[in-house]
């Protein structure tokens, strides 16, 4: 199996994020609040732990149409 790149886990992080995971991400990784903001609104770029962080949370949840 092909490892996913941080692109693709914040692609797939995107379609099925859910309400208060700012806060979880922001515990599991020590990153702010705002900077997980950034990184999802494209503003900054995504470092791999954050990513690794937000594929990790949303792996099994279903797409949010």
């Amino acid at each position: 199996m092909k490892k996913r790149t941080t692109a693709e886990k914040l692609k797939h992080y995107s379609s099925r994020v859910r309400r208060g995971d700012g806060i979880t991400l922001s515990d599991k990784t020590g990153y702010s609040q705002s900077h997980i903001s950034n990184v999802l609104n494209k503003r900054r770029s995504c470092p791999v732990e954050l990513a690794n962080a937000m594929y990790s949370i949303s792996a099994k949840r279903a797409v949010i149409a």
